[in-house]
């Protein structure tokens, strides 16, 4: 019995990645990442030869020709990034500890997308999400704005692209001066690759 709660003590101690997913539009692809569908993902694992799968939080806007306007909708369900052609990858900004998922999922779920100003697209709740997991010491990095995270995200579409599959960066220390993509690597070129 004890071997069992130790297993289990020890599993709820594994640690998950918490990702920025990016997908490419229909209108914007490799370049343009600063106009990119933006999501949460909670990656299970990051393996040779996994498939980068986990939870999943984003917001989509629906265009109605009524009364209703611009609606917005969040979505949480499980994904696979590696089963849609638009995902290019995206970049780890943290870790949790599975024992904390339920409380993630609990904070993402009730942060409804609120439209705060003209312009607010899904890449706002994400920055929006990302300031409320760093109030939980998820998110060790000081992430203010969104051109913070563009440089990373060109290197994820970029290996994502070139390998057909999504890719993930590491995005390690910095400031908003200066940021580092893995482990001293001065530039998105020399960013530090999550193999799956």
């Amino acid at each position: 019995m004890n071997r069992i709660r130790n297993l289990l003590v020890a599993n709820s101690d594994k640690l998950h990645h918490i990702v920025i997913a990016q997908y490419k539009r229909a209108d914007y692809s490799i370049g343009e990442e600063e106009n990119f569908h933006w999501a949460i993902v909670v990656l299970e694992k990051i393996a040779v030869g996994e498939e980068f799968k986990g939870p999943c939080y984003q917001v989509f806007d629906r265009h109605y020709n009524d009364e209703r306007g611009i609606q917005w909708n969040l979505f949480n369900k499980p994904v696979s990034l590696d089963k849609t052609e638009k995902s290019l990858g995206g970049i780890s900004i943290g870790t949790i500890k599975r024992k904390d998922l339920d409380e993630l999922d609990q904070i993402l779920s009730n942060h409804l997308p609120v439209v705060k100003f003209a312009g607010w697209n899904c890449r706002d709740w994400v920055m929006e999400a990302i300031g409320l997991m760093k109030a939980k010491g998820w998110i060790p990095h000081e992430i203010t704005e969104q051109a913070i995270l563009l440089p990373a995200l060109r290197a994820a579409s970029a290996a994502s692209h070139e390998a057909k599959r999504p890719r993930i960066v590491l995005l390690e220390g910095g400031t908003t001066d200066t940021w580092r993509f893995g482990v001293n690597c001065a530039s998105s070129s020399q960013a530090q690759i999550l193999e799956s």
